[in-house]
C-alpha cells in the first residue's frame, strides 16, 4: 500500500508564515497557509486516498479537524528534537500501517503538480530507494522512501541552503539509489509570494494545481495594488 505524509504546522495566527510578515498580518499568514494545506490535501487524494497528516502542536488538533482541513485523513501527532527526528518519526508511523512506498511533501510549495507524487511513486516502484524534490534554496519539497532508513535525516542543518546537498551525502553514504524529480520553489517570502501571484494568474495550470490558494489571491488582490 501506498501512502502520503503531509507535514504541516497548524495555520494559527503568529505562528505560521511568519517570514512573510509585515507585508502580510500574522492574521492573513494562517488564511494563507490555510489554503496551502487545503491545496497539499488535493493534491495527495488526486495520486493516493491514503493520505496522513502529521501535524504540531499538539493542542490545535481539534482546529484543524473543524476549521481547516477539508480531506479525510490520519493524523498523527509530530514528535522529535528537530525536523529531522519529526520527519524519521512519521515515516515510522506510516509504514507500521502496512506501506510499502510513502511520499511525504509540505504545505510550502503549493503549484507543484500532483503528477510530481505520482512520479515518485513510479519511481520507488521500480528502481530507486529514495526519490526527492529539491527546492530552488537547497531544501526539498518532496522526500519519498521504500523503507525508514535509520541516518538518512540525521546531521542536517534544517532550514538552510545546505539541506539537499547534506540529504544526498547521506544517501550516498547508505548506498541507496536515487532519483529525482524536477526543481520547484517554497512560498517563504513576500518576494516569494509575488512570484506565486504573478504566476498563478498567468497560468490555468497552476491555478488547477492549487484553487485554493489562486481563490485566497485572487481575494486579496489589493495587497499587492498598493505597493
Amino acid at each position: 500500500m501506498k501512502r502520503v505524509i503531509i507535514m504541516v504546522k497548524v495555520p494559527y495566527p503568529g505562528t505560521v508564515k511568519t517570514r512573510l510578515q509585515p507585508f502580510l498580518t500574522p492574521e492573513k499568514c494562517a488564511e494563507l497557509a490555510a489554503a496551502f494545506l487545503r491545496d497539499a490535501e488535493n493534491k495527495a487524494k488526486t495520486v493516493c486516498n491514503n493520505t496522513i497528516l502529521a501535524y504540531s502542536p499538539v493542542e490545535q488538533r481539534n482546529a484543524l479537524l473543524v476549521n481547516i482541513s477539508q480531506s479525510k485523513n490520519i493524523l498523527v501527532e509530530q514528535t522529535g528534537a528537530n525536523l529531522g527526528e519529526r520527519m524519521f518519526n512519521a515515516f515510522e508511523f506510516a509504514f507500521a500501517q502496512d506501506s510499502d512506498a510513502v511520499v511525504m511533501i509540505g504545505t510550502d510549495s503549493p503549484t507543484f503538480p500532483a503528477d510530481f507524487i505520482g512520479q515518485a511513486f513510479n519511481f520507488l516502484k521500480t528502481d530507486s530507494d529514495i526519490v526527492l524534490g529539491k527546492t530552488e534554496d537547497g531544501g526539498f519539497y518532496l522526500i519519498g522512501l521504500r523503507k525508514n532508513h535509520i541516518g538518512l535525516l540525521d546531521n542536517i542543518a534544517w532550514s538552510s541552503a545546505s539541506v539537499f546537498e547534506q540529504t544526498t551525502r547521506n544517501v550516498k553514504r547508505l548506498g541507496l539509489r536515487l532519483k529525482q524529480i524536477p526543481k520547484w520553489y517554497d512560498v517563504d517570502t513576500a518576494a516569494d509570494l509575488f512570484r506565486l501571484r504573478e504566476e498563478i494568474l498567468a497560468a490555468e495550470n497552476l491555478r488547477f494545481h492549487a484553487p485554493n490558494t489562486f481563490q485566497w489571491l485572487a481575494a486579496h488582490s489589493r495587497l499587492f495594488d498598493t505597493l
